[in-house]
């Protein structure tokens, strides 16, 4: 009876083993498939950030284009604001010379105006703008 109990002690520790390493297989395949996963997963999330970094990168490209490009226009609209007011101050310069001379010599109105014509065609710059559109431009 003692080998029964022997045999019958051997089957159970045998079953229990086997039932471990079962166990432990199942286990060692889910941690890899849990592993592959996460690797799967993590692989995925560079290739979305990679496209994310060539997308913001076109996007400053594009930007950095269009803020050289404003600089540049900004470059040239201070440069005419300057030129204008200097124009426009010529401009006053002249209006009160003009009175002042006719105030003083009582002048002839038609000799004036050409005076000041030919005063105004000395002064035109490339953007030929009316006195009105200058003088507003000045406040």
């Amino acid at each position: 009876m003692a080998n029964a109990e022997k045999t019958s002690s051997g089957s159970d520790i045998d079953e229990k083993k086997r039932k471990r390493k079962l166990s432990n297989r199942e286990s060692a395949r889910r941690s890899r498939l849990k592993k592959q996963k996460l690797m799967q997963d993590t692989i995925n999330e560079i290739s979305a950030l990679e496209r994310r970094i060539k997308e913001n990168s076109e996007r400053c490209k594009v930007a950095r284009r269009r803020l050289d490009s404003l600089e540049s226009e900004n470059v040239v609209l201070r440069s005419e604001k300057t030129w204008l007011l200097g124009y426009v101050s010529d401009l006053e310069n002249m209006m009160a010379t003009t009175t002042l001379t006719l105030t003083h010599s009582g002048g002839d109105d038609e000799n004036v105006n050409a005076e000041i014509a030919v005063g105004l065609d000395c002064r035109r710059g490339p953007w030929q703008h009316s006195l009105q559109s200058v003088a507003s431009f000045k406040t």
